[in-house]
């Protein structure tokens, strides 16, 4: 069912509306390129905490404090790098009052 003129106005004000409110979301969606899947900071947190795992366990085993702190440190950084993109909104500065 082809669209009315009256939807066509209104799409187009609303691509309009989007471009001045947000110009850099406007040009990725407009570009029809997909997002890039990698993410290095998921691939670092996820290597940082494995990483940190297995020398809390060497650590453990051993009883070498020096290992279980850098261990605890790994998977700390691991998890804050992970935890970075699910939660997104922590990065960001202080709100700006709108208007």
């Amino acid at each position: 069912m082809p669209m009315s003129e009256e939807e066509r106005r209104l799409l187009k004000e609303l691509e309009l509306g989007l471009i001045a409110d947000d110009p850099h979301l406007a040009m990725v969606l407009l570009s029809g390129y997909p997002a890039p899947r990698f993410r290095a900071d998921l691939f670092f947190g996820a290597l940082a905490g494995l990483t940190g795992l297995a020398l809390l366990i060497a650590g453990a085993s051993g009883r070498i404090v020096a290992l279980l702190a850098l261990g605890l440190s790994l998977v700390g950084l691991g998890t804050g790098l992970l935890l970075g993109k699910f939660f997104p909104g922590r990065r960001r500065g202080p709100e700006r009052p709108a208007g």
